[in-house]
């Protein structure tokens, strides 16, 4: 389950997908043992609470609400900033300007996932997002935002 952005004590997450037939765009958001999942479309709602007394519920729904632009695609604009990047064995770790923090599979960024420690160590980060320019690799924010991995490959489907 890809973790979409953290937000103080709340992970916010989707799993891909979800469904027979596919559900509508929906995102999970957990905070310890309690979890809920709201509905984006057309307005935001919960789709399920499994523990979250009605106060979090409320928290968790004004979170949701203040993000859900978050996911518009290529060419959106953000303010947001990267702040630091860390790597663990499966998952890039970005830290953003506005408190949120990433978790992105490496698999999204095939160079990425080849690439050594010290290689990852060697990340530029600027106004627009990250640059490793041994691996020529560039990720802007507003992708990760997006939920884009690398667009540079065309990637087979099942079909082909």
């Amino acid at each position: 389950m890809p973790v979409i952005f953290r937000i103080g004590r709340f992970r916010c997450f989707c799993y891909a997908n979800e469904g027979k037939p596919r559900e509508p765009p929906h995102v999970h958001v957990d905070h310890g043992d309690d979890e809920a999942k709201f509905w984006l479309r057309p307005q935001v709602r919960v789709a399920y609470n499994d523990g979250c007394n009605a106060k979090t519920l409320r928290e968790v729904l004004n979170l949701v609400v203040a993000n859900q632009g978050l996911r518009r695609g290529p060419g959106m604009t953000s303010s947001v900033r990267a702040k630091s990047v860390s790597f663990d064995d499966n998952k890039m770790w970005v830290e953003l300007s506005d408190g949120r923090t990433l978790g992105i599979p490496l698999a999204w960024f095939p160079r990425l996932l080849r690439a050594t420690r010290e290689q990852h160590q060697t990340c530029r980060i600027s106004s627009r997002g990250l640059h490793w320019a041994a691996l020529d690799e560039d990720i802007s924010v507003a992708g990760l935002l997006a939920g884009l991995g690398d667009q540079t490959r065309k990637v087979a489907t099942a079909a082909e």
